[in-house]
């Protein structure tokens, strides 16, 4: 092993790591395992490689062709190599950029107030004068939940994610602690061995996800990470409001921040997600929880040693701790918690208010006896969280297809002779049979049900969910959604099933608005369902509150990015007015995926860019795949983004940012976004061949035999309709143009600013409208990622030359175009001049992600002239799946 650097210990010694020290560092340690794994030979490869790649960035065209014929020559097995190579490199870039932005992070706040942080909202709400009640009276209005979700999947396997985690922690170890010489050793040598163990391990996984996998990974992240974050930051709420409103007394305001789960309850266009799966998730949640709590509580009873010949207990305690205990004679404390014990492995609290409700016994002791400090610390912590999580750990949501419940009411209403076809009845005469039978007595369901599967399996899904409640509580399962909900009756057949299993009182019946079309027709689907008083009965019973979920996927892949997001900003406005007029308050629950084309981007932005009315204090946030593995892989980047997600609904619900919304504005987004949609949709949808071209352009076949997810790439049979939105955008990120995202922004922009004043109109919308700025710099950033040179190499395996042409030719263009337009509008001399640290992070990344873009052609080129069975077919997959993995990590987002 070489020996630490004056550098390293220089660095450390004056706190002044850097990235570029860090990114040094761990290349070369990765640079060493190369050698010592594979030899100088393969060392000198990658080296090779990385420098040819460095020479194309710089425009060296002989750099272009050297860089592909080097790789075309290689055997398999030092492409192999090549992969692992770029690919681990940037899982490690990606910790390295985590670890600076922490030491901005620790320097801002040592500084002051940071801003989009707790303190920050309630320091704004102190300085514009909000008295301690009107806080209060706030706060009791905000309600952030995040709902984690199987998909996107992430395409690291969950034994890398505990690896990168080890890593980071010895990276911020070394920050945070001044080591000794022989400590620094060992710190290294702990790097060495995490960084070995992740070249040897297997990047991709070996067999297909199952749901249980799935809800493995959203636990791992929920226990290791999120329970004991939300605890802290709902104590760092309470020391803010002490600190700007001392004379209250803030321990009451909890369960602002909370979590939820589609993971093993999103049925949605997956098989493998039936009742029985969500039954056997509850209980693998519950049995999680009750271990998570039995280890903080064996800690707490190893600590809490008072004797009661030193201090008094309550009688409470005293008589709720009927048996002798020679373990702990005389510490009634110690011996209350070892009944608790006994009680969860038992599995003898039959809720979680019974659990509870033991753990306040101690508290109440405690405060009564001189223990304010011991009640005060880990025992606090606990009985915080499991107030937060329960035995439960996070509600489930469960989610179908609207037409699944339409065609299983269909068959009962056949059976019933209600009607000979519900579904090809008008829309009024359905919502007046679904009335009717939502205010029948008569059961619906068949005892034993023998009909058809759909049938079968949408009538267990809603037992289960009474059955639940009743084993669980009513707060394991308080959501079921509709997706592609397009009409009335598709709200009101959830509100029937519901009924018929009696959870009509107990759950929040929601629609999923997805398309451009469905999210115009939202609001007068909202006025339907409002005047029918069997509905309005249902939203009385749940605080007469309305929660709406909006699609951003789908939307973006029906009509392209402008038209989604005008779109989507619409819906909210309208949707607000609707529930408003209806004394009704709206909860909206925000379907964001990972990337731009997906509704990614920051969230702090995009919650202040809403419209003002929208927000109510209530929001709902998916939290997908890679996303999750992101912002809660390391605890101090979550923290953050949890600060930046309070600090702005906090203030969108109280102290929205006054901006005077100009009458052109709008009208002018109305010409953007239908501009916007005739060059999307002529493109994909009208253009000759663009099917073929972006099956071989792009490995969108090939992610199939990815082991990624536990659902199809399709909601249902048919066309590219029923393609999901996550693998459209997968494959174009993978091929770097990452045309969901971007497509026709160009076209119309340039448009529009073909008119007199049309440039100075965008330019002042952009300077002044929260929307718009968000809309611009959330698609610049993939304008900037998208890399036309590369999007050309995958282009070239489009066998036909007519198809191939004409479309890179109009992708080309249109990039120009996109770029040139945003370039204009923001007065910028390139992409990104004014976000200087993603336009570093992009071209330090690009030299690096593209050996693996050409390996990744090179691989799909052999691929496709194979026949599955070959002797070469499944090692050439392995290692262009691979390749997948690399590009994810290198571009920070899957799909």
């Amino acid at each position: 092993m070489r020996e630490t650097t004056e550098l390293q210990q220089t660095d450390l010694a004056n706190r002044g790591a850097t990235l570029s020290n860090d990114v040094r560092w761990l290349g070369s340690l990765l640079g060493d395992t190369i050698l010592e794994q594979h030899g100088q030979a393969a060392f000198d490869l990658v080296e090779r490689i990385r420098a040819r790649a460095k020479a194309r960035r710089r425009d060296d065209p002989q750099a272009d062709i050297d860089l592909k014929t080097t790789i075309e020559g290689l055997s398999l097995d030092q492409q192999r190599i090549l992969i692992k190579a770029f690919s681990n490199y940037f899982q490690l870039i990606n910790i390295a950029e985590d670890q600076q932005r922490i030491r901005v992070l620790d320097q801002r706040e040592r500084a002051g107030v940071v801003e989009e942080s707790i303190e920050a909202a309630i320091q704004t709400l102190y300085l514009r004068g909000f008295t301690a009640d009107q806080v209060r009276e706030l706060l009791s209005r905000v309600c952030i939940r995040h709902v984690l979700t199987a998909h996107p999947s992430e395409a690291k396997r969950k034994e890398i994610l505990v690896k990168l985690r080890s890593i980071a922690d010895v990276m911020a170890r070394r920050d945070r602690e001044m080591l000794l010489p022989r400590e620094w050793q060992a710190l290294e040598l702990a790097l060495r061995e995490e960084i070995e163990e992740l070249w040897q391990t297997r990047p991709t996984r070996p067999t297909r996800t199952m749901v249980r996998d799935e809800v493995d990974f959203g636990l791992y992240f929920m226990t290791g990470t999120i329970m004991d974050l939300v605890v802290n930051i709902h104590r760092e709420l309470q020391a803010a409001l002490k600190q700007y409103y001392p004379e209250n007394d803030w321990q009451d305001v909890n369960g602002l921040l909370q979590y939820a789960s589609w993971i093993g309850g999103d049925r949605d266009g997956n098989p493998n997600v039936t009742a029985d799966v969500t039954k056997q998730t509850l209980e693998h949640q519950h049995e999680l929880a009750r271990q998570v709590y039995s280890a903080q509580i064996e800690l707490i009873r190893d600590h809490m040693t008072q004797s009661i010949d030193e201090v008094g207990v309550s009688e409470e305690l005293r008589a709720s701790t009927q048996r002798p205990d020679l373990r702990y004679p005389g510490e009634l404390y110690r011996q209350k918690l070892s009944d608790i014990l006994d009680r969860l492995g038992s599995n003898d609290y039959p809720t979680t208010q019974a659990f509870l409700d033991d753990l306040l016994i101690i508290d109440r002791s405690l405060r009564e006896n001189r223990g304010m400090s011991v009640a005060n610390g880990e025992l606090a912590r606990l009985i915080q969280k499991v107030r937060l999580f329960g035995l439960h750990i996070v509600p489930l949501d469960i989610r179908e297809d609207a037409q699944r419940h339409a065609s299983a009411l269909k068959e009962l209403f056949a059976n019933y002779k209600l009607a000979d076809d519900y579904i090809a009845l008008p829309e009024a005469e359905r919502q007046k049979l679904l009335t009717n039978e939502i205010t029948n007595p008569r059961p619906l369901f068949p005892l034993e049900p023998h009909l058809a599967d759909i049938t079968n399996e949408v009538i267990a899904t809603w037992r289960m969910i009474a059955d639940m409640h009743k084993q669980y509580g009513k707060d394991v399962i308080d959501t079921v959604i509709a997706s592609m909900s397009q009409q009335p009756s598709d709200v009101l057949a959830m509100l029937l099933l519901a009924h018929e299993v009696g959870v009509e009182r107990d759950v929040d019946i929601v629609p999923l608005f997805e398309t451009i079309d469905d999210l115009e027709h939202a609001p007068d689907i909202l006025t339907v369902l409002f005047a029918n008083d069997a509905y309005r009965k249902h939203l009385g019973f749940r605080g007469n509150r309305q929660q709406v979920m909006i699609g951003y996927s789908d939307s973006n892949k029906d009509g392209g990015y402008l038209a989604s997001n005008w779109g989507l900003y619409k819906a909210q406005r309208k949707l607000a007015e609707v529930c408003k007029a209806n004394n009704i308050s709206l909860e909206l629950f925000h379907g964001r995926g990972g990337s731009i084309g997906r509704g990614g981007g920051p969230a702090h932005r995009a919650i202040l860019s809403q419209p003002a009315s929208s927000i109510g204090g209530r929001i709902k946030m998916t939290e997908q795949g890679e996303v999750i593995a992101y912002r809660y892989g390391n605890p101090v980047i979550a923290r953050r983004h949890l600060h930046q997600v309070i600090n702005a609904v906090i203030l969108a619900t109280g102290a929205p940012p006054e901006t005077e919304i100009k009458p052109e504005w709008p009208e002018t987004m109305e010409a953007l976004a239908e501009a916007g949609r005739k060059a999307y949709r002529a493109f994909v949808y009208e253009t000759p061949g663009f099917l073929d071209y972006w099956q071989q352009a792009t490995p969108i076949d090939e992610l199939g035999s990815l082991a990624i997810s536990s659902r199809p790439a399709k909601r249902r049979q048919g066309g590219f309709g029923g393609l999901r939105a996550i693998p459209w955008v997968f494959s174009w990120v993978q091929s770097r143009a990452i045309i969901p995202s971007w497509y026709g922004v160009g076209t119309a922009f340039e448009t529009f600013c073909d008119q007199a004043g049309g440039i100075e109109l965008l330019r002042l919308m952009f300077e002044s409208w929260p929307f718009f700025r968000a809309l611009i710099e959330n698609v610049q950033l993939d304008i900037a990622k998208a890399d036309m040179g590369i999007a050309r190499q995958y282009a070239n395996l489009v066998t036909d030359a007519t198809i191939r042409d004409t479309i890179f030719n109009q992708l080309q263009a249109e990039h120009e175009r996109a770029r040139q337009m945003v370039c204009r509008i923001t007065n910028q001399e390139e992409l990104l001049d004014n976000s200087p640290v993603m336009q570093k992070s992009i071209d330090r990344r690009n030299p690096y992600i593209d050996p693996l873009n050409f390996i990744q052609v090179s691989l799909l080129r052999k691929l496709r002239g194979m026949t599955p069975g070959w002797p070469d077919y499944d090692p050439t997959l392995a290692a262009m799946l691979s390749t997948i993995n690399g590009i994810a990590a290198g571009m920070k987002t899957t799909g």
